[in-house]
C-alpha cells in the first residue's frame, strides 16, 4: 500500500512520496541547453525531477546564435535542490531520501511539482522558483 504525505506550502497543497535519489545529472542535453536533475525512486514507481534550463543563450553581433552562458538562476537553481535534501554537496545527493510532490493524490502520469526535505522542513517547487528569478532577472530564466 502506497502512502501518500500531504504538504502545505505557501497556501497550496502538495502530495507526496518518499523517495529515494537513485541518480543525478547535471550537465548539458543531447540539444545543448544546460540543465538538471534527480532520478528518484519509491514503491514502485519513480521519476525525475528538474529538467529546467538552467544557462541562457547569447548571441553575436550580427543576432545570430553565438553560443550559451550559465545564470545566476541556474546556480541557485542548483544549490536549492542540494539544501533542500539537506546534504552539502552535489556528490553526496546520490542515495539521499527525499519527498517527491505532486500537485494531484495521484502521481501516476504527473510531472513532479518540486520536492521537500524529509528532515529539514524545506520545501523547492521548481516552477515557483524559477518565477520567483523571472521577476527579477527576466533574461535568466526560460520561459
Amino acid at each position: 500500500m502506497k502512502r501518500t504525505l500531504t504538504i502545505e506550502h505557501n497556501g497550496e497543497t502538495y502530495y507526496g512520496h518518499i523517495a529515494k535519489i537513485e541518480g543525478t545529472m547535471l550537465g548539458v542535453e543531447d540539444h545543448g541547453i544546460a540543465t538538471a536533475y534527480l532520478h528518484l525512486k519509491w514503491d514502485g514507481s519513480g521519476i525525475g525531477v528538474g529538467g529546467f534550463c538552467l544557462d541562457t543563450p547569447v548571441k553575436d553581433a550580427d543576432g545570430k546564435h553565438s553560443h550559451r552562458e550559465g545564470t545566476g538562476y541556474g546556480m541557485d537553481h542548483i544549490m536549492q535542490m542540494v539544501r533542500t535534501v539537506g546534504v552539502s554537496t552535489w556528490e553526496k545527493l546520490k542515495g539521499a531520501d527525499v519527498i517527491v510532490l505532486f500537485k494531484t493524490a495521484s502521481s501516476w502520469g504527473s510531472t513532479a511539482s518540486g520536492i521537500a526535505g524529509l528532515h529539514n522542513g524545506k520545501v523547492l517547487i521548481l516552477k515557483e522558483h524559477a518565477d520567483q528569478w523571472r521577476e527579477t532577472h527576466p533574461a535568466e530564466v526560460a520561459a
